[in-house]
């Protein structure tokens, strides 16, 4: 796993995930997209333990304490997040029931919250991060010219799951006063972190499909010359 698998792609990933949690959080996306966020930050803590586990398990290194406490940061974090945002300032009732109206640019809209502002830059972090993490595991994928240690399942299940996750988003109807516009263009960084990575998840089925051909001929080779 430590092999296979490209550190800065589980970093990108995890990153990606944290600002996904935290600008759904801040810019009042929906109850789906909040959950899923809390449930893909939880997933990767555990793919980034196990990755260190396998790295260090054979070579103890002084580093192992520092990451297994940064890990360990990242976890409280996680699960504190959903606490600080239910703690915070409640908004006033016109607030909590006017939708998602906030980035419309139609003339009676209200102007986009100082808090929504940010979670929908934090939101905007998090798709650059989806898109940045593919590519060091593309590269690795390249430079081993073998995908073996990889589960194709994870990035077949993540097209789909992304697949699925955008649709959700768009097949939403918008909230009552609100615009189609207003309504993507409040949901659009987390349709791109979700719709924009398929391109490079495809990318790396294509290398699966190759390096696997390649593996399955080079075993058929004959090890001694006829």
């Amino acid at each position: 796993m430590d092999q296979a698998l490209s550190l800065w792609f589980l970093l990108g990933w995890i990153g990606g995930d944290s600002c996904n949690l935290i600008g759904s959080f801040l810019a009042d996306q929906l109850p789906l997209q909040t959950y899923t966020a809390v449930y893909y930050v939880l997933a990767d803590l555990v793919m980034l333990t196990l990755y260190f586990y396998y790295k260090f398990r054979t070579r103890p290194s002084l580093l192992s304490a520092p990451i297994n406490s940064v890990l360990l940061f990242l976890m409280g974090m996680a699960c504190a997040t959903p606490l600080l945002s239910a703690a915070g300032p409640v908004a006033a009732p016109r607030e909590a029931f006017r939708g998602r109206a906030l980035l419309s640019v139609e003339s009676g809209s209200k102007p986009f919250t100082r808090q929504e502002v940010i979670g929908f830059v934090i939101g905007s972090i998090s798709s650059v991060l989806y898109l940045l993490s593919r590519l060091p595991q593309i590269r690795t994928n390249f430079l081993r010219k073998s995908t073996q240690g990889i589960s194709y399942s994870l990035f077949a299940l993540v097209m789909l799951g992304n697949t699925l996750y955008g649709l959700s988003v768009l097949l939403k109807n918008p909230e009552e006063g609100q615009s189609e516009g207003s309504y993507l263009l409040h949901h659009l960084p987390w349709l791109v972190g979700s719709l924009g990575v398929l391109l490079l998840d495809t990318i790396i089925s294509i290398q699966f499909l190759v390096y696997r051909r390649s593996t399955a001929a080079s075993e058929l080779e004959p090890l001694l010359p006829s």
